[in-house]
């Protein structure tokens, strides 16, 4: 058992991969060119989106599920080319084989490329897990049944939820041999009535990144996750003040939270983090800063609070609420007349922070200079990072190396790639659902479905993800999982500092 200092495990260090991590550096591809030359179909040509994927809501999105042929979404062509490829060479193969659905909400606001970044990220890790699992030789657990991953679109905000939810149901007993679905992007209301609709027909599910708590249940069997919830990473940041409040006589911690009702993992960050305070006995400053997300005057609402927190100068202000907001905050803290140090400590969602491609350059500049001035060191509880695998695994047993070199094979990149977890987090999702669809096969010869896979993710061991080990509790959470404390530098960088856990 190691000792803990500032609520951070020490442990040996390994260099730290540096790189300008901004949401438009995508990439160099022709993806009209890619999508003319494999033979997919960009959605939202023409009358159609493509086969089995209608148009569907206000907006006309194209909602449903694809093997790769329907892209969805342009930057996405290179990656769904290689999906399908892989989905096809399974077909062809004539062994026994299931799908898995892994659910996005892609055609999500046009000028939110951030959020597009980070679907590409999921549906890369997502994609290597495919081929580990289909490929003996590059997982360890086996190749029967064949894995074929399938993309859903879930629509802007997961509002769509109804429609696509209606198709996987359906998947499970018409010949797709749909098992499990994957992913679930954000923690939205939408995201939370779709669980609520596959958890009644005994679909099976593993979230990636979302961390809400009310998606997971101890009582009612269906939704599992690899990530640590939103009381796993409160408990974190509590864990990591106290020691600081120990160790500063006056150390002070502010709480600014979201209001807005509709956002899931606003609300449970807030109220998890709370009720963790209280049970550590962490002194929160008398009266929590608050605004309201997704409506107009959010600016003059940071101004506000910005002043707030420059005149009761705490130490240090837990964030409960979106990384857009926060960069909204930093803002609001560079004006000439504030710019008092504090340190701010969020949840995973704190990624969001960065301004995207439809921002013009120097707007980005801008911004980067307003966050140097403002006094705002921004740390967060994250789910993943590429220096957090060697922490937690002795290196014969680490399997981060292994999916580094099987990315760079298949993308040309390296481990500068998965700097906000991302790409790790979608891997272990689809992993661990491979696992137990492995398992509900036993000897190869086993039918696997919905059910049989569901009764082996209740009784699933520990599995080596990415992110870390995982073990599904009787709620779907991962128990115990650890995280990493990042420090999220104004240059677009993801700094390591430590381990946390709750």
């Amino acid at each position: 058992m190691t000792q803990e200092t500032d609520g951070l495990e020490p442990a040996f260090r390994v260099p730290r991969a540096r790189r300008r991590r901004w949401p438009w550096i995508g990439l160099a591809l022709v993806v009209v060119a890619a999508a003319v030359t494999t033979g997919i179909r960009l959605a939202g040509g023409g009358d159609g989106c493509g086969h089995g994927v209608p148009k569907a809501g206000p907006a006309h999105e194209c909602i449903g599920v694809t093997d790769g042929s329907t892209v969805f979404e342009p930057s996405l062509a290179p990656v769904m080319a290689k999906i399908r490829a892989e989905n096809a060479r399974v077909a062809a193969a004539g062994r026994p084989w299931v799908s898995v659905a892994y659910v996005e909400p892609i055609t999500t606001d046009p000028q939110d490329e951030a959020t597009k970044y980070g679907i590409r990220e999921e549906l890369e890790g997502a994609y290597l897990a495919q081929r580990q699992l289909n490929d003996a030789q590059l997982g360890g657990r086996g190749d029967t049944p064949q894995v074929k991953l399938l993309v859903a679109n879930i629509g802007t905000r997961s509002e769509q939820w109804k429609p696509l939810t209606d198709r996987l149901i359906a998947m499970t007993t018409d010949g797709s041999r749909l098992v499990a679905v994957a992913g679930f992007g954000q923690s939205r209301g939408g995201t939370l009535d779709a669980v609520r609709a596959l958890r009644a027909a005994k679909v099976p599910m593993m979230g990636a990144t979302v961390t809400a708590d009310n998606l997971a249940s101890a009582t009612q069997v269906g939704f599992f996750r690899t990530s640590a919830p939103n009381s796993a990473q409160a408990s974190a940041a509590v864990n990591y003040l106290r020691q600081k409040q120990r160790a500063t006589p006056g150390y002070q911690v502010l709480v600014i939270r979201d209001r807005n009702q509709d956002d899931i993992y606003n609300t449970s960050l807030y109220d998890d983090f709370v009720q963790a305070a209280g049970k550590a006995s962490l002194k929160l400053v008398d009266g929590d800063l608050e605004y309201v997300s997704g409506v107009d005057g959010i600016s003059n609402a940071f101004s506000s609070v910005a002043d707030r927190v420059c005149d009761k100068k705490p130490a240090a202000v837990y964030f409960a609420g979106r990384g857009v907001n926060l960069r909204a905050f930093i803002t609001a803290m560079s004006a000439p007349d504030r710019r008092c140090p504090v340190t701010v400590l969020t949840g995973d969602d704190a990624i969001g922070v960065y301004p995207d491609s439809a921002t013009s350059q120097s707007v980005r500049d801008r911004f980067t200079a307003s966050w140097k001035a403002s006094g705002v060191t921004a740390l967060y509880t994250a789910l993943g990072h590429p220096e957090l695998p060697a922490r937690l695994y002795p290196a014969a047993r680490d399997p981060f190396p292994g999916f580094v070199q099987l990315y760079h094979d298949e993308f040309g990149a390296g481990p500068d790639n998965f700097q906000d977890g991302q790409a790790m987090l979608a891997h272990d999702a689809l992993w661990t659902l491979g696992v137990a669809i492995r398992d509900a096969a036993g000897d190869g010869t086993a039918t696997v479905n919905a059910g049989s896979t569901l009764n082996a993710l209740v009784s699933a061991g520990s599995v080596a993800g990415l992110s870390g080990p995982i073990e599904l509790g009787s709620d779907g959470n991962p128990r115990n999982k650890p995280m990493a404390l990042v420090r999220l530098e104004p240059s677009g960088t993801y700094t390591f500092i430590g381990v946390v856990r709750p």
